[in-house]
């Protein structure tokens, strides 16, 4: 019929009227490398977490992921990554140490320059544990044992050939400037594809050694860890106080143990249903209150396992602190006065962030019963 002739020139029905050669992909393949480079830091952070119980990792700071073994400054050691996800043939002393033919100021230094010249006198250069090239491409540098294949290639593992003309091309760029022993060369064993799959599956991993048969949902545990590191690598402010720093720009072992808490369940509702009942009785409300307190516990259990950001599990992180500090008192005094107490030194944010004092009288005995139930 006249008027429903198909339009040969713009396709099918249902064809993409976008369907042309795009002028730029830049932004998307930009995107990917930064993201790759996120998910990476995600994946040393839980290698970290699960060997130390002590640690800091930062985004963008110095490097693109830098490793702090210790919160406490005057012990932390660094390890520092740059981190490359390219898509080319494996690297070789000349591509590290050739300087690109564009002279702008931007591009005066070959990668491995670049990344000597981030440390070179700086305060930080003792207590550098390693300086690390990740590169997704992989490597080609001749080794001091035939036949060895390494996915880490310490500055030892190289023949004594390639390591002199690394140095002697870095001489040349940066002046006399002794190649440190702390360099390291790494393949990654994270793919450049579906890495954040990967990320997922190795969070469900130390889930299961952190508490094997546990409930957990590591898919809100990933998206409440990785928002946090964007958000926090967006921070280009320094500080120069340790302290602010660990606050604004750094993962540390409690955020993380803090966030796979809140997301992993031992026991259900229905462990604590008793000693519940027990709880309000002693308590002595009357019973149109007990049902609002009953109501606002089956609400902050259900939220204590939805998807939330840090700063609600910070709210949480608060009612617990309150608790294990009066947990004694509610050994040795009961209920009653351990109820008051922790009312008393409960954060007032945290009074405002739970609404009313039913639903911060609930939020306490959860935590209580949790306790309890630790034990």
């Amino acid at each position: 019929m006249l008027g429903e002739e198909l339009d040969t020139e713009n396709g099918s029905p249902g064809r993409n009227p976008l369907a042309a050669a795009q002028r730029e992909r830049a932004g998307a393949q930009t995107f990917e490398k930064y993201e790759y480079q996120y998910h990476w830091a995600l994946c040393r952070i839980l290698g970290a977490h699960e060997n130390s119980d002590d640690y800091v990792v930062f985004i963008e700071l110095h490097e693109d992921v830098v490793l702090a073994t210790s919160t406490d400054e005057s012990l932390a050691r660094f390890e520092f990554n740059q981190i490359k996800n390219v898509n080319a043939t494996p690297w070789n002393q000349k591509k590290l140490t050739s300087i690109p033919k564009s002279t702008t100021k931007k591009n005066s230094n070959s990668i491995l320059g670049k990344m000597l010249q981030g440390i070179q006198k700086k305060p930080f250069f003792e207590k550098l544990n390693s300086l690390d090239l990740v590169a997704t491409c992989g490597f080609k540098l001749p080794p001091k044992t035939d036949g060895l294949k390494l996915s880490i290639i310490s500055i030892g593992d190289l023949h004594d050939e390639c390591l002199k003309d690394i140095q002697a091309a870095i001489d040349k760029e940066l002046g006399s400037y002794p190649i440190p022993r702390t360099l390291r060369f790494i393949t990654p064993d994270l793919a450049t594809t579906g890495f954040q799959d990967v990320a997922i599956g190795r969070i469900s991993k130390l889930v299961n050694i952190k508490a094997p048969g546990a409930m957990y949902d590591s898919s809100t545990i990933y998206r409440v860890l990785i928002d946090d590191l964007h958000r926090k690598g967006t921070v280009a402010f320094d500080f120069t106080d340790w302290k602010n720093l660990i606050k604004n720009k750094g993962t540390t072992h409690g955020d993380v143990e803090r966030v796979i808490s809140s997301y992993t369940e031992k026991k259900g509702l229905e462990a604590f249903e008793k000693d519940l009942d027990d709880i309000l009785k002693d308590l002595e409300l009357k019973s149109n209150k007990r049902i609002q307190v009953r109501r606002a516990f089956e609400r902050y259990h259900n939220a204590v396992r939805l998807e939330r950001s840090l700063i609600a599990i910070d709210n949480q992180q608060a009612v617990k602190d309150a608790v294990e500090h009066n947990f004694e008192v509610f050994e040795k005094q009961g209920v009653m006065d351990f109820m008051n107490l922790t009312l008393e030194i409960l954060p007032e944010a945290t009074k405002k962030n739970l609404v009313n004092l039913e639903s911060i009288q609930a939020a306490i005995i959860y935590e209580l019963l949790s306790k309890c139930h630790e034990k």
